[in-house]
């Protein structure tokens, strides 16, 4: 229970240690979409818009929204 609320309040890093929200919120404004279209699948370390079905791959990250 205590590693769900802590989830909740902690930025989460992604494979690299970036930070998961920052780098959804430079996806959002360069792609023009809408943040909460983006999220990031952890088993894969991809970003993916789940409207669009986009997906940066981690190669792509540091082109896109590094």
């Amino acid at each position: 229970m205590l590693t769900i609320i802590k989830n909740l309040f902690i930025p989460q890093k992604d494979y690299a240690g970036r930070n998961i929200d920052n780098v959804i919120v430079r996806l959002a404004l360069q792609s023009g979409t809408d943040i909460h279209a983006w999220s990031y699948i952890t088993e894969q370390s991809v970003y993916e818009n789940t409207i669009s079905g986009m997906r940066i791959y981690p190669h792509e990250v540091t082109k896109h929204a590094a």
